[in-house]
């Protein structure tokens, strides 16, 4: 046996060396004019996809002669400074074919790369960007960046990609139960981050109350998360930024993507609309999971409709290496229909046109223009009191960035932003019977603006800068009516003492401030790092809330003369550690967050369809800690990822008008403090054509107020509570499963994937709500509400021809 052994490795090894020797090497390309040039040769050029044109944003040029590498900007381009000799560049992207690129510099000159896109079964799972050594190198805190190749590594929720639970599964990034939409980030409230779908703001990221993810993954190009130090053109929240970077069409061929799953199905289509230079990408998803409603055991769910569908249009148009345009559209619908009549709707609209523009060799622009709508609304009809709530959000801007690049080292980024708002806080509409009376919330406008730079530049190979500003300017404006209230009392109705008219247009409170960013590195050497950055930021619009994730009948309030802007301070420091040539990846970064202006709403506070809000409101402060560990394997049959998270996150409300005060002014955790978080992510390679994979994820139950006591009140039984938020639902813990087959094709004939996952495979009942039930002579009772109280399977077929 062994003696075959060494003889198949003896034939294969000939027969490589046979292979190698009458290969042909590459060709060497002369780059320049030769003018007799020695030394500051400038090399330029630009990277974009083979197929769809598009610039990869990130890709690395490595010189190995010189042990220099350098990365593409938001527009794919980079520039090399060389001495007159012979290189051999490399040009790696992660899921594209790696490119050896041999060169004789003789002068200033441009080149340009067309990458082509490798078989996606990549050996590596890819987290901080797509350079795997930028966690080392670059500046960035907290930056994260999942490309779709990556979240597809992970088993899919209800048979498909979900960005953010994705998300969710990363350190300093949690969500408060198993069906909850939005991220809470380092102690943030889910308002407290944007999320933007090409550069328009999204208000309601959702669909089915958190079931499912609003935005359709085969769209989406990759998505990026600033949760620490967050670049200087971004504002408007005070926790963090999620960034959605919508995908572009082929400008060569035309090309279909089906899906069919257990609960939803989708397709998009995507092609030229001009050989070569305009491109469109169409995708639409819905849903079918009024069946899986069926088998819950909550009979409220059991009886009742759920319908959602999404829709994307993107048109691209690369139309020279200098200029590109890119338009995209998104929608997303909800309604849900509860056993009692009560339909609840939502949704989304967004717009965005980009263009971005080379001026120069070093000199760049991108601007960008969006519309975003949202609008919600709550119809009962039982019969008795039929009542319909209708709310709306409109907002409107545009954006300007510059960048200058004095060298691949030194970079500044300038430029501005200007938005628009309007709030349709609520309407009620009675039906034709009944005793309900009609109300009108006034309308609420506001406009923000905001300038900003940013400098990024190295010393060295060891010290690495990066510090910005950026001054926000908001004003609230008429027509509006305001109520006035007596000093040195609470507000609320009976302290009112007038009212102010302002015309439309009026400034009526303005509100600005400067918000400093920095951050350092120091690397020990190119697997070690450590840095610190501080980051400030203001928040000008609020989600006014008594849960502890985004509903679609919560309310959305601007800020105004009572409710003043939400100002967060963020202090980090990491230390950051590679092994085994960038094999496997460590971190643990440390925080602090300091926020004012947090809202909080008054002990039996009334927040539906309210003209004074801010009679139901009071102004809390907010501090957030933690330590984020963090250990990624990138390469092998078996990658993954841990992430431990100990956080707290706690509220503060402190007033001259001791009846206002919460819990005696003492601190007391938030709706979503969870101390720790842990998630365990792995996945195997069988073979080339299927992988496994599997999440484990524990977490610290979110904090609740339970009632201490009963009392009969008029022949009425009531509930007592004492202090908010001191105890806690039980602790969250679950097991996902997930079997990927893959089917290959060649040539025009479709390639599929098979795709079986199992949802919380122990079928732990972990609670997605706790409620309270009256029995005689016993205090209240905990009642626990489960949405996935069972293992629940899916299974989902997708084709690409």
């Amino acid at each position: 046996m062994m003696k075959k052994i060494l003889f198949l490795i003896f034939l294969f090894s000939g027969f490589a060396s046979l292979a190698q020797q009458n290969a042909e090497p590459p060709k060497r390309i002369v780059v320049g004019r030769d003018i007799g040039q020695l030394k500051g040769i400038r090399i330029s050029g630009r990277i974009i996809d083979e197929i769809t044109g598009e610039a990869l944003v990130g890709a690395t040029i490595t010189v190995p002669e010189l042990d220099l590498t350098r990365i593409t900007d938001t527009n794919g381009f980079f520039e090399l400074v060389l001495d007159r000799a012979e290189y051999n560049l490399t040009f790696r992207y992660v899921g594209y074919e790696t490119i050896d690129y041999p060169i004789t510099a003789v002068g200033d000159g441009r080149i340009s790369i067309r990458m082509i896109q490798e078989d996606f079964q990549l050996d590596d799972v890819v987290i901080y960007g797509r350079d795997p050594e930028k966690n080392i190198r670059s500046t960035d805190m907290g930056a994260v960046t999942l490309s779709m190749n990556t979240m597809r590594e992970l088993p899919p929720f209800f048979g498909e990609v979900d960005i953010v639970r994705s998300l969710a599964t990363l350190p300093g990034v949690s969500q408060v139960g198993e069906a909850s939409s939005g991220l809470n980030v380092r102690g943030g409230g889910v308002d407290q981050n944007l999320i933007q779908f090409g550069g328009a703001p999204i208000y309601n990221p959702s669909h089915m109350f958190g079931l499912f993810t609003a935005f359709n993954p085969d769209v989406v190009n990759d998505v990026t998360l600033y949760k620490a130090v967050v670049p200087a053109r971004f504002g408007g929240r005070s926790s963090a930024i999620l960034d959605i970077i919508p995908k572009a069409g082929s400008v060569d061929k035309w090309g279909v993507d089906l899906m069919a799953g257990t609960y939803t199905g989708k397709v998009s289509v995507n092609g030229p609309l001009i050989k070569d230079k305009v491109s469109i990408l169409g995708g639409f998803r819905i849903s079918y999971i009024n069946w899986l409603l069926q088998t819950l055991t909550d009979p409220v769910l059991n009886n009742s409709n759920a319908n959602f569908y999404d829709g994307n249009l993107v048109i691209s148009a690369p139309i020279s290496d200098n200029n590109e345009f890119m338009y995209s559209y998104y929608t997303s619908y909800d309604d849900f229909a509860f056993a009692s009549d009560t339909t609840i709707s939502w949704k989304n609209t967004a717009h965005s046109l980009q263009w971005k523009s080379k001026l120069s060799e070093k000199l760049s622009m991108e601007a960008l223009g969006f519309y975003s709508g949202y609008n919600f609304g709550v119809f009962n009809r039982s019969g008795i009191n039929d009542f319909q709530i209708n709310s709306d959000i409109l907002d409107l801007g545009g954006k300007l960035f510059v960048s200058y690049n004095f060298s691949p080292t030194n970079k500044v980024t300038f430029g501005g932003e200007y938005k628009q708002i309007e709030i349709q806080p609520g309407e009620l509409i009675p039906g034709e019977q009944g005793e309900v009376l009609p109300r009108k919330v006034q309308n609420e406008f506001g406009r923000e603006m905001a300038g900003h730079f940013q400098h990024e530049f190295e010393l060295g190979e060891k010290l690495g800068f990066s510090y910005g500003l950026r001054y926000d300017f908001y004003q609230y404006l008429g027509a509006r009516t305001v109520r006035q209230y007596a000093e040195n009392q609470p507000i609320s109705d009976g302290s009112a003492i007038g009212e102010i008219n302002y015309a439309d247009g009026e400034v009526i409170q303005s509100y600005d401030g400067l918000g400093p960013r920095a951050s350092i590195r120091y690397s020990f050497n190119k697997s070690t790092s450590i840095k610190a950055g501080y980051n400030k930021m203001y928040q000008f619009i609020h989600l006014i809330s008594n849960t502890a994730t985004i509903a679609p009948f919560d309310l959305w309030k601007l800020s105004d003369n009572y409710l003043k802007p939400q100002i967060a301070d963020q202090y980090s420091l990491g230390f950051y550690k590679n092994f085994k040539g960038n094999i496997f990846e460590t971190s643990i970064e440390f925080y602090y967050k300091d926020l004012q202006n947090v809202v909080e709403y008054k002990d039996g506070a009334n927040l539906i369809v309210r003209n004074h809000i801010e009679t139901e409101l009071v102004p809390a402060q907010g501090q957030a800690y933690g330590a984020e560990l963090y250990i990624k394997k990138n390469l092998g049959r078996l990658t993954g990822w841990i992430s431990y998270t100990y956080s707290r996150a706690l509220r503060r409300v402190i007033t001259p008008y001791e009846e206002e005060n919460i819990n005696d002014g003492e601190w007391y955790a938030s709706n979503f403090d969870k101390p720790n978080d842990l998630t365990v992510i792995g996945n195997y390679k069988v073979s080339t054509n299927t992988s496994i994979s599997a999440t484990v994820a524990y977490s610290t139950g979110r904090p609740v107020t339970f009632p201490e006591a009963k009392f009969d009140y008029s022949g009425n039984s009531l509930a007592y509570f004492d202090n908010r938020n001191q105890d806690r639902m039980p602790d969250f813990f679950r097991i996902d499963f997930a079997a990927n087959f893959k089917l290959k094709g060649s040539g025009k004939f479709f390639e599929g994937d098979w795709t079986f996952s199992v949802l919380n495979v122990l079928g732990r009942k972990n609670p997605y709500s706790i409620f309270f039930g009256d029995a005689p002579g016993l205090p209240p009772q905990s009642l626990r509400l489960a949405l996935l109280g069972v293992p629940l399977p899916s299974l989902s077929y997708a084709i690409k021809f």
